[in-house]
Formats: structure tokens, sequence, C-alpha cells
């Protein structure tokens, strides 16, 4: 992959992170019934890539978990600007 490759697939990891925020930013905002089921798939995005880094072992020279879950808290304060939101249980 040369560095025009590279460009294209960061550019598409963007738009597809901010096509997801806003969805989910307009999904707690007009329907907070599901707010709690957006804060809970944060959660559980969180549960799995740290259980994919367990099983690495931590040996990920690229630290790609640790940034995967960087990205995961960022997309999450992106689209959950008060943590109220979320409730007592995000499950379900």
């Amino acid at each position: 992959m040369d560095e025009t490759d590279a460009a294209i697939v960061r550019a598409e990891l963007v738009a597809l992170q901010a096509v997801l925020i806003a969805m989910m930013r307009r999904m707690a905002r007009h329907a907070p019934e599901l707010a709690p089921l957006v804060c809970g798939a944060f959660e559980d995005a969180e549960a799995i890539v740290t259980g994919v880094a367990m099983k690495m072992d931590m040996t990920d020279p690229s630290l790609s978990a640790m940034n995967a879950l960087r990205v995961i808290e960022e997309m999450r304060a992106g689209v959950i600007k008060d943590e109220a939101i979320c409730g007592g249980t995000a499950d379900s």
C-alpha cells in the first residue's frame, strides 16, 4: 500500500466515524429511550477490544488495541455529551 492508498483509507475511516457519530447522536437526541442502548454499544465495543487485547497478550507492537480503545472513547465523547442519558443500566 502506498501513501495515496493509505490516505484514501484514512479518509474513508474518518468519514465512517463521522457518519456513525452523527447517527448515534441523532438517535440519542430524537429517541431518548434509545440513549441507554447507544451507551451500551460503546461499553460493548470497549469490552470486545479489551478482550482482543488480552488475547493478544499485549504483545501488539503497534498498540492497535490501545489505539482502538482511544478511538472508541473519542467517538463516545462525540456522541454522549451528558453521561446522565446512559441511566443506571446500558444493557440490551
